[in-house]
């Protein structure tokens, strides 16, 4: 008998008698639930190592730098299979074929709101707690207002943070914009009759747990009155893969259709967020990098994750 089918029986019989033995008293219940976590790294372990077996040396490196980078590891066994290398194959040819398979599985990007709308442009920003909505709030009147010289209105449905409002009402003075509060559907409608004559109007929502099905729901209803043309789900680069997309899936009742990649200046390794956002498959349409509101946004381009991702 192999080795391998050796340590298969034994992963299979112990899976088996902690199983039978989780029936029995409930005190035992955390040891049996430590015990099936043992055995999910066992069998991950070794479908890592016998597929690692099965790859040419230049493969297997490309493998491991993906998982060292943050790279769900499905995304990089699926990454690694679509690979085609020559034998003596260098590193520079491996991040070549690496660069142009991450190229075609990041979503797309979304253009600039156009200056050509004769209605004013909603632009709504949803996501969790934390992740910079305000601050991206005050990039995109700078580089409208600012630097376009089209009028902005700013709304906030962020009434649970007092500071939310203070610093919303600076940005509005700085901008000389108008600043509406919209804490329900009601004053939706009345902020949004106040602010018909902007070409931008900026809708800012309070940060909500990705788990908070009912605040996120509260925000859906609020922001249905708005009726976006675009509402944008804020993720920070900053943040897990597991987070990141537990955000997608708690906000898509907001109906979001373009993702804004915050804080890539704060992240450890990007491979998380690409690893997202190549599964939720949403356009993008900002990344952010820093807290200076004059810049610190550029429009979102796969070129520009991926070179962030090797740099």
């Amino acid at each position: 008998m192999s080795v391998a089918n050796n340590d298969k029986q034994k992963t299979v019989a112990y899976a088996r008698s902690l199983l039978q033995s989780s029936s029995l008293v409930t005190n035992f219940e955390k040891k049996v639930e430590l015990g099936i976590a043992e055995i999910r790294n066992l069998m991950g372990e070794f479908i890592q190592n016998e597929s690692a077996g099965r790859l040419s040396p230049a493969l297997a490196s490309a493998h491991e730098i993906l998982i060292k980078k943050g790279i769900d590891e499905q995304l990089a066994g699926s990454i690694v299979q679509d690979m085609v290398l020559e034998q003596g194959a260098t590193p520079e040819m491996v991040r070549q074929q690496v660069t142009q398979i991450l190229l075609k599985r990041l979503p797309d990007a979304m253009p600039p709101p156009s200056r050509d709308a004769f209605d004013p442009i909603v632009i709504a920003l949803v996501g969790p707690t934390g992740v910079g909505k305000t601050t991206t709030i005050a990039k995109l009147a700078t580089k409208f207002r600012l630097q376009q010289g089209r009028s902005v209105s700013l709304i906030t449905a962020d009434t649970y943070r007092v500071a939310a409002v203070d610093q919303l009402r600076q940005y509005a003075e700085l901008f000389d914009s108008n600043l509406e509060i919209a804490g329900t559907a009601e004053q939706m409608s009345i902020a949004m009759a106040a602010c018909i004559h902007s070409d931008i109007i900026l809708v800012d929502t309070a940060g909500r747990s990705a788990s908070d099905g009912d605040r996120i729901d509260e925000t859906a209803k609020i922001l249905s009155v708005a009726k976006p043309t675009e509402t944008h789900l804020v993720l920070s680069a900053a943040t897990s893969e597991t987070a990141t997309r537990r955000a997608a899936e708690g906000f898509a009742i907001t109906k979001y259709d373009r993702v804004i990649v915050s804080k890539i200046d704060e992240a450890v390794h990007l491979g998380e967020m690409i690893s997202t956002l190549c599964r939720i498959n949403t356009p993008m349409s900002w990344i952010t990098n820093g807290q200076d509101i004059s810049g610190n946004i550029d429009l979102a381009r796969p070129s520009k994750l991926v070179d962030a991702f090797w740099g």
